[in-house]
């Protein structure tokens, strides 16, 4: 049976200093017109992009494609896993239009980008991009905004060092454990409702609803088992689950600047 009661063990007082300037951050008030949600969206974007090849990374450990097939030591996780990329790649409850076809969260962003006259334009090259040539390419447009190019960088980073535990423990503690606070903080002095932007609040909505009350509790308790026993795994998690949050900073501290 799967405890959901896990919490970062020894966190430090950096983690939390980092957790509560995301939280906190001036940037969720800053934006107080359509121009800065475009902004804020054209930047941010990357962030939703770069997020299904992490997950993408874990369901490599967890749930493999492999062939012939054997069964998974841990059912939990896998279900847990394939879920989470299912929803992610192909939700089909998050569309504002009932009549509409199971769509990626990253899709319905771009939808949501759109519905606000963001510009599209770049993250559209740079999948095209990433799609021919590869990611490191990719990288190195012109056009690419340079927070997101570090950003990136750094998810990218840990999807290369190949160990489970600090995939898992970037998307539990950097990504779902965070994500909905930072969602419920963003719209609080926003300058348009829900019926003028309706598919952006859909997807601060819908993730909010996923990530607290099922991705981020099943992350942790995985993050905990995967560092059950070793000192040294518990110690990398609780540092690259800073790196993460300092990196989520930057980038919010770069979007925030650009605003202003």
């Amino acid at each position: 049976m799967i405890n959901h009661t896990f919490t970062l063990n020894g966190a430090s007082k950096h983690f939390d200093s980092l957790q509560q300037q995301l939280i906190n951050h001036p940037l969720y008030s800053a934006i107080g017109n359509i121009g800065h949600l475009r902004i804020f969206m054209e930047h941010h974007v990357f962030a939703v992009w770069d997020f299904m090849s992490l997950i993408k990374s874990a369901q490599n450990f967890i749930a493999p494609t492999t062939v012939p097939w054997v069964p998974s030591d841990n059912f939990y996780y896998v279900q847990f896993i394939n879920q989470l990329v299912s929803e992610e790649e192909s939700d089909n409850l998050y569309s504002t239009n009932a009549h509409d076809h199971p769509c990626s969260h990253f899709e319905r962003y771009l939808e949501a980008m759109t519905e606000v006259g963001a510009n599209t334009n770049i993250i559209s090259r740079f999948i095209n991009i990433v799609r021919k040539e590869g990611l490191d390419a990719a990288l190195t447009i012109p056009i690419l905004p340079n927070p997101a190019i570090q950003f990136m960088t750094f998810t990218f980073d840990v999807i290369k060092r190949n160990q489970l535990h600090l995939t898992i423990a970037v998307l539990a503690l950097g990504r779902e454990d965070l994500v909905p606070q930072l969602f419920r903080s963003l719209p609080q002095n926003f300058p348009m409702n829900r019926s003028e932007v309706p598919n952006f609040f859909a997807y601060i909505d819908r993730h909010i609803q996923l990530d607290e009350q099922e991705h981020a509790p099943v992350a942790k308790q995985l993050l905990q088992e995967l560092c059950e026993g070793s000192r040294a795994k518990q110690i990398e998690s609780q540092e690259i689950a800073e790196q993460a949050l300092a990196v989520r900073l930057k980038f919010w501290n770069e979007i925030y600047r650009l605003l202003n």
